[in-house]
């Protein structure tokens, strides 16, 4: 077992990473935090998995369709506008 130390250490290092986890995939933490995250990342599984999922949610994301053409969007408006202008309990 740890000393106590160390367990508050992690802790404390697992709060700041699971705050810092969209800025790391965005590559904007500096040198200093990025070795930090990297650091905690290689011995804390439940980040890593966090991380992980994070990347194939980025992944998906970036190959979903484009949004609809400027057409689209106005038959949306107003059929959205229509709905708004039908009588009450239809």
């Amino acid at each position: 077992m740890r000393p106590r130390w160390q367990q508050l250490r992690f802790r404390r290092e697992h709060r700041w990473t699971r705050l810092h986890m969209s800025v790391y995939l965005d590559a904007d933490l500096g040198t200093e935090s990025r070795v930090r995250f990297e650091r905690h990342t290689a011995q804390c599984p439940e980040c890593r998995g966090v991380l992980e999922e994070l990347r194939q949610m980025l992944a998906l994301l970036r190959s979903a369709p484009s949004p609809a053409a400027v057409a689209d969007t106005h038959a949306i408006t107003s059929a959205v506008l229509l709905r708004l202008h039908e009588p009450a309990g239809r």
